[in-house]
């Protein structure tokens, strides 16, 4: 039996936390009851208690928080906590000059903080650097006049250690050398400790754009002072650890799963994973302030956000690319099929020709017959180019760069366990298939005067 099947029962709101009698909840991310009233984590089980999950910030400040405000936005409600020495005239976030200054109204106390290392000189030169790898962004993206306005937060996240246990299924491939494939069912159960895994707690930056500049040196981790906030903007989370279990559960299944990828790679040819069932165990957490520079830049009705690690300088962000370089593009990816329709309609034409022409008229009948065979093929070549410049056009943006993997946040001073029961699937005959030589032409990368031309003909002043 799964063990998931044993904790159905525990999924009615019967179920009370014996801590504060509150109704529990199982949380199938995490795999453990949950009490969303006293934070209290427990075995589906016996009711066994696992975990703690800390409400903070909760008070209002007393007379030790005398020495710090908050600005508050009127337009999009963003609260920024600093000291009384630094002043904010427009919210980071949307925009707005429209903030009220007001005395501090709950606590502010977070664990640890990382100071900033990086200036707002460094994070705009970082950020200038980063774009420089992603072409055809727009102007807007790189004037000094908006990026003059790149702000320093100390963004909240939760710090998170918990051991986890993951069962992970699957498929694996051996590659026997001799045209054959041996396959396999991968069943694995692997137990594991993660220590300071970051999750941000502010409901109005992404996930995903904080992920993007991880990770963070934990060595330079100290105490909260307030003697580090002069200068910086501070946010109080609005996201607890119990709001975001299911993103925490998500993110352990994938590490779970790249740590079975890991050890499997010197078994396998080739892996494929899923996790089928998880739970999580001896939850701790920490709330730390870690240093962003930051920016929204809104660019055509639409808000684009910019992130420069105030340590590391490490930069990303979800950025559009020009008009006139998607238009490049797309006439590129037009021009990239056309040397293989031609090339398929002269062999056609080459064996029409030999067949049905004599010798005589042999050229004159095959430039002939590739104009017709060509002229028919647009019925089917049109569409397909259609289809492709469509797609082209519309998956055009700079990507945000990935999380750091598994081996960033691991314990390696604790025991690693996998318990394996791999079994044969079955024998398979080696199928050769190459996605990236779908053609039978190698095209080159296309010559700078080709740029250059397109560049001028689709020109909207807004390229960089």
């Amino acid at each position: 039996m799964n063990w998931n099947d044993e904790v159905d029962v525990f999924s009615a709101n019967s179920a009370k936390c014996p801590n504060c009698a509150s109704n529990i909840f199982f949380n199938e991310k995490i795999g453990r009851l949950v009490c969303s009233f006293c934070g209290g984590i427990f075995t589906p089980e016996t009711l066994e208690p696992v975990g703690y999950i800390e409400k903070r910030d909760i008070d209002e400040a007393g007379e030790e928080e005398n020495n710090k405000q908050e600005f508050v936005c009127d337009s999009c409600g963003a609260t920024l906590v600093t000291d009384y020495n630094t002043s904010a005239t427009f919210c980071a976030f949307c925009g707005s000059p429209s903030l009220l200054g007001r005395r501090l109204t709950k606590q502010f106390r977070p664990d640890l903080l990382i100071p900033f290392k990086v200036s707002k000189e460094e994070a705009i030169s970082n950020y200038r650097q980063w774009l420089r790898e992603h072409k055809g962004v727009p102007r807007a993206f790189s004037e000094s006049a908006t990026l003059e306005k790149i702000t320093g937060f100390y963004i909240p996240f939760w710090l998170l250690d918990a051991d986890c246990t993951t069962m992970v299924g699957g498929t694996g491939q051996i590659d026997n050398g001799d045209n054959t494939i041996a396959n396999f069912f991968i069943d694995r159960k692997i137990e594991f400790h993660v220590t300071k895994v970051p999750f941000d707690g502010c409901k109005k930056i992404s996930d995903i754009l904080m992920e993007a500049i991880e990770p963070f040196n934990y060595d330079d981790l100290v105490p909260y002072n307030d003697m580090y906030l002069p200068g910086f903007y501070a946010q109080r989370y609005d996201k607890s650890a119990l709001d975001m279990l299911d993103i925490i559960g998500i993110r352990l299944d994938s590490y779970a799963q790249g740590l079975v990828k890991h050890f499997s790679a010197s078994e396998y040819s080739k892996i494929t994973t899923s996790s089928v069932g998880s739970y999580a165990d001896n939850f701790s957490q920490l709330y730390a302030l870690l240093p962003v520079w930051f920016l929204n830049i809104k660019y055509k009705d639409q808000t684009y956000s910019i992130a420069v690690n105030g340590q590391t300088g490490e930069a990303s962000g979800s950025l559009p690319i020009s008009k006139s370089q998607v238009n490049v593009n797309t006439v590129k990816e037009v021009l990239k099929w056309l040397p293989l329709y031609v090339g398929v309609c002269a062999v056609f034409a080459a064996a029409f020709s030999i067949l049905l022409i004599g010798k005589a008229s042999y050229l004159t009948g095959f430039l002939l017959s590739l104009l017709m065979i060509c002229i028919c093929g647009l019925t089917v070549f049109l569409p397909f180019v259609y289809k492709r410049a469509k797609y082209t056009k519309f998956n055009q943006s700079v990507t945000i760069d990935k999380a750091p993997g598994v081996e960033e946040y691991i314990d390696y001073s604790g025991k690693i366990n996998m318990e394996k029961k791999d079994i044969f699937s079955h024998m398979s005959i080696k199928v050769e298939h190459d996605q990236d030589d779908l053609s039978m032409f190698k095209l080159k990368k296309r010559n700078t005067l080709l740029n250059y031309v397109l560049k001028k003909i689709f020109n909207d002043n807004s390229f960089s």
